[in-house]
């Protein structure tokens, strides 16, 4: 059952989170049993009330139930949808019901989406890269942050409190005890790691660019209110430095995973015999098998942070097993030009084609393939020791 908390920020913003307990699936594809938070603001000034982000559809009632212990919904003047999608928009169509007359205000590109999603009165506000609004006692800024990670999104910075408001970027999965940093624990991170990598992964590059961007306007936000997740009041800064290094792909560790498709035990058996050659060393490993089936975002999570990535596959019919051609295939989208280093193992019985589709598919992918063994059922004894070597070399490297 989802529920909602009503909080303040600060003197004058108060944060609406709903709690999604019934979402199973991210985008209907990324498994979080774990959960999410839709997270919208209320400021509150002399001259009326901005409402920044929205929740989604299913929960509009919710919505406005919540916004109505907060505001009167006819004191908002502008809504700022900083994210036209629909977890951050669905309950536009339900807020124009209770108040035609607010101003949507968004970048050009939001606009030709929301009128074809929802059916809403409000006039639309189309704005330019770093143009300001002006309530009294209240400014925002906007800032154009394309692809982050969808076209149109941008950033919304409240002068008077240096507050940020950046929708999907710095965000989380997870339905944290608390509303701020104070409970950012090393889980929350890992949920926050699984975020990034799962929804934002494709468009790292633009994320990195737009943090520079925000360094070279001079904005330094004492507040960082995402739209997913907790918010960075306690330590703002932090939030960036980790976003700044999982979206580079960077780890403090000597980690290495290994992500394998084994079908009747050859494969499986290499694995355990590569794991026992170096008993010193963390392995994260992810398994698809006739008895059990990781998920595939625990292993993105972890190889985005491994120094060496080991991929093993046995060949299925005359190609790389489906599970692990799926895998790969959502690397080339969520980790491309990585250069993360990495081991390729394929078994075969009758046809070895598999190992070169599944080189080509890692080099294309921008991964730094170190090494490969291609073997019939069992794998030659010099070829586990060259193997066994490349995989320590690589953790032993510097960055």
């Amino acid at each position: 059952m989802a529920s909602y908390i009503i909080r303040n920020v600060s003197k004058s913003v108060t944060l609406l989170r709903l709690n999604d307990t019934d979402v199973k699936y991210f985008e209907a594809n990324w498994h979080i049993p774990e959960g999410i938070t839709y997270n919208a603001y209320v400021i509150k000034g002399k001259d009326g009330a901005v409402l920044i982000d929205l929740w989604k559809q299913k929960y509009s009632d919710l919505f406005l139930e919540a916004l109505k212990q907060v505001v009167e919904p006819a004191e908002i003047r502008y809504v700022v949808v900083n994210h036209a999608e629909p977890d951050h928009t669905g309950a536009l169509e339900a807020f124009s019901e209770v108040n035609p007359n607010a101003i949507v205000v968004a970048f050009p590109i939001a606009e030709s989406l929301l009128r074809a999603k929802y059916n809403f009165k409000n006039q639309f506000k189309s704005l330019k890269n770093d143009e300001s609004l002006s309530l009294s006692d209240i400014t925002l800024k906007f800032i154009y942050t394309p692809w982050v990670h969808w076209p149109e999104t941008m950033m919304t910075y409240y002068e008077q409190e240096r507050i940020l408001f950046t929708c999907d970027a710095f965000g989380s999965y997870s339905i944290p005890d608390g509303v701020d940093d104070q409970v950012a624990d090393k889980e929350y991170e890992r949920y926050s790691e699984k975020y990034l990598v799962t929804v934002i992964g494709s468009y790292r590059d633009n994320l990195l660019k737009n943090i520079e961007k925000l360094n070279l306007e001079g904005i330094k936000p004492a507040i960082i209110a995402p739209s997913h997740g907790l918010i960075w009041s306690k330590n703002p800064e932090r939030v960036i430095q980790l976003y700044t290094r999982w979206a580079r792909g960077e780890s403090d560790e000597k980690k290495a995973v290994i992500i394998y498709a084994s079908m009747y035990g050859s494969i499986e058996s290499v694995v355990k015999k590569i794991k026992d050659s170096l008993p010193g060393v963390n392995f994260k490993t992810f398994a698809f098998t006739d008895n059990k089936r990781d998920d595939i975002e625990d292993a993105l999570t972890e190889a985005n942070g491994a120094k060496v990535v080991v991929i093993a596959s046995p060949t299925y019919e005359v190609g790389p097993h489906p599970s692990i051609a799926q895998l790969i295939d959502i690397f080339s989208m969520k980790m491309k030009g990585l250069n993360k280093p990495t081991v390729l193992l394929t078994s075969y019985g009758w046809s070895s084609t598999a190992d070169k589709r599944n080189l080509k598919a890692m080099q294309d992918a921008g991964f730094k393939v170190i090494d490969q063994a291609t073997f019939k059922e069992k794998i030659a004894e010099n070829d586990l020791k060259r193997i066994v070597s490349s995989i320590s070399a690589a953790l032993s490297s510097q960055p």
